[in-house]
């Protein structure tokens, strides 16, 4: 099953976080999106991804990934725990704070920020806490990311 990841983290707007969010932005490009591209392609379980600032309000991770919503995630947090530190940092959680190096709190900290996509699914997907999940469109019928690449010949 593809499901949808629309992590939405509302940014703090004291200069020091956003100082952090143009620094994030300026280096982005040649410094962090090869750390993700490469985890990405390791993971050979996410057809898109990508990062969206709103305005200096919000940053989003947004992907389309197939599997267990846990290992997906742990998966991300090992491989690219720096970049969710950078990214985690900016999010406006009052006094909280999170330590992205501990598994659960990563997770519970992701599926509480996951917004649900309108609508509902087609395919029988579930979302993290097994209700169905939003509606997610597949031009590919919900193709596999390894059955993508192998008719493709990758």
């Amino acid at each position: 099953m593809t499901h949808a990841l629309n992590l939405t983290l509302k940014i703090k707007q004291d200069a020091a976080t956003q100082a952090q969010l143009k620094n994030l932005e300026a280096i982005f490009a040649d410094k962090v999106q090869p750390l993700i591209e490469a985890a990405l392609k390791k993971s050979r379980i996410v057809h898109f991804a990508r990062v969206v600032v709103i305005g200096n309000e919000y940053i989003q991770v947004i992907t389309e990934y197939e599997g267990s919503h846990q290992e997906y995630t742990e998966f991300f947090r090992r491989e690219l725990t720096p970049v969710f530190a950078a990214i985690f940092s900016l999010a406006d959680m009052g006094d909280k704070e999170l330590d992205v190096t501990n598994p659960n709190a990563f997770f519970e900290f992701s599926k509480n920020r996951n917004e649900r996509s309108l609508g509902k699914a087609t395919d029988g997907s579930t979302d993290i806490n097994g209700n169905p999940s939003g509606w997610l469109f597949s031009a590919y019928d919900h193709m596999t990311v390894e059955e993508i690449l192998t008719k493709l010949g990758k």
